[in-house]
């Protein structure tokens, strides 16, 4: 079986609103990644990666589940979009 991190979009919206950050630019600029990543992972093009985890993790000083969860089996990436505007 397939696994894969997937992240919730909603709920990274929630967080980074209320750490002031409205906007795409700012949730890159505060995590150290690309603002075109952040647009891909948001809008499920693709898969977050490690650095992508690890910097929202340390980035935004929250646990992994509050804003990831680990799909099981063959799951295609979302395209749920965040209200975290561009």
């Amino acid at each position: 079986m397939t696994s894969h991190v997937r992240i919730r979009p909603d709920a990274l919206s929630k967080v980074a609103t209320a750490k002031g950050l409205r906007s795409r630019y700012a949730l890159a600029k505060a995590l150290g990644v690309s603002q075109s990543t952040v647009g891909r992972v948001l809008d499920g093009e693709q898969w977050p990666g490690n650095e992508f985890i690890a910097a929202t993790i340390n980035g935004l000083d929250i646990p992994f589940d509050t804003v990831f969860e680990v799909t099981v089996g063959e799951v295609a990436a979302t395209n749920e979009h965040a209200s975290v505007s561009g």
